[in-house]
């Protein structure tokens, strides 16, 4: 008895290969990129930023507080500011510290002599007061027990005005060439101070704020300062 013959079966085709449909679109990832950077070309640095040193870099920073620092004379990598509480008494943490430098500051402008200028400048990495201290304010400095004592003007007296900072010392002699450069400093300042007295000249103007300054909104001065330990909101 004969068979049929089975029949063949037909392969199964995909519907893309009836050739009905959007063919999938392959990309080449290199060849796209090629092009984009070729369409899209890399703006070229500014050159001078290659040569800026780490002083350049934190003059930077400093002006755009006060535009008047025009150099960096000692830096810190972490100092602590204090307060002196006389009813304690003891030390009062302000809630500031961060890195110090010690500052020399151009003539302020419209002064009828070229006074020079210095500060000591806590830069805040715990909030957005910073401490600026004039040290044409200081009366007297001093180191006690690795900290930095700094009398103001206007309580020598009862000490109600004391400013303590205490640095990191990541040397031997850290704290030792800070301290001497700080009294070397407040010499020529005070210097400074004498000749412009003797020439008659007035009270200096008041200071130029860069646009970090500006932002914040005010500066905090001393008496803000002094007046938080009391409670006392300047």
């Amino acid at each position: 008895m004969s068979r049929s013959t089975p029949r063949k079966r037909g392969h199964a085709r995909h519907s893309s290969a009836s050739g009905h449909g959007p063919r999938p679109v392959q990309s080449d990832y290199e060849s796209d990129a090629a092009h984009y950077i070729d369409s899209h070309p890399v703006p070229v640095p500014n050159p001078a930023l290659f040569n800026r040193t780490n002083t350049d870099l934190n003059l930077s920073v400093l002006r755009r507080y006060l535009p008047s620092i025009n150099s960096t004379l000692s830096i810190a990598a972490n100092a602590v500011v204090y307060t002196f509480n006389p009813s304690l008494p003891g030390w009062d943490k302000t809630g500031i510290e961060g890195t110090y430098f010690l500052c020399m500051q151009d003539p302020a402008p419209g002064a009828s002599s070229a006074t020079p200028r210095a500060c000591i400048f806590v830069l805040n990495r715990r909030g957005l007061e910073n401490v600026i201290l004039d040290l044409g304010d200081v009366a007297d400095f001093e180191v006690v027990d690795e900290i930095y004592i700094f009398r103001l003007r206007g309580g020598e007296e009862d000490g109600s005005k004391v400013m303590g900072i205490w640095i990191h010392a990541d040397k031997d002699d850290t704290r030792v060439m800070n301290a001497a450069l700080i009294t070397e400093t407040l010499r020529h300042v005070r210097i400074a101070e004498e000749q412009n007295a003797v020439a008659g000249g007035g009270p200096a103007p008041q200071e130029e704020l860069g646009p970090a300054m500006q932002a914040i909104g005010r500066r905090l001065s001393l008496s803000d300062l002094f007046g938080a330990q009391n409670g006392v909101k300047g």
